[in-house]
């Protein structure tokens, strides 16, 4: 069963020790080249939190399980306050094709919610397998030309 980036979005996150909510999903952030979740922006603004997804202890419908208030960390670096700034969203991002063709915007994500594996990304309606992604960044998401 999959889950999807839009559905993720504004999800609860809480601690299994305290049963306290630390806040919601604001952002998702990939590894291309892994073409898995790399870890969930949590929060806005300057009180935004990285949850790296090896600290996911579980994926409901209703809320994102930790084990406690510290699977939480502060931005570390300039990749992830780009992440916590929303920069490096997936959703709304204009794709390209490598040479330089527009495919018009990226809708959703869908991915494995036991893993992190990324399974597709949508076009609009159309699907686009994960292992097609080359790069995405602050400007657009950058995925292999179907030359066939």
């Amino acid at each position: 069963m999959s889950d999807s980036f839009t559905a993720l979005s504004g999800r609860k996150v809480v601690s299994q020790t305290s049963a306290e909510e630390l806040g919601d999903v604001a952002h998702i952030v990939i590894d291309v080249k892994r073409h898995k979740v790399a870890s969930l922006i949590v929060g806005k603004g300057r009180k935004a939190l990285v949850l790296d997804w090896d600290q996911v202890g579980g994926l409901g419908p209703d809320a994102v399980m930790v084990a406690d208030e510290s699977a939480l960390h502060a931005p570390r670096n300039d990749h992830e306050n780009a992440a916590a700034d929303g920069k490096l969203e997936l959703i709304g991002k204009r794709a390209l094709s490598d040479i330089g063709n527009d495919l018009g915007e990226l809708s959703d994500v869908r991915f494995d919610p036991n893993t992190g594996i990324i399974e597709s990304l949508a076009l609009g309606e159309r699907e686009q397998s994960a292992e097609s992604l080359l790069g995405a960044g602050s400007y657009a998401a950058i995925f292999l030309n179907d030359r066939a």
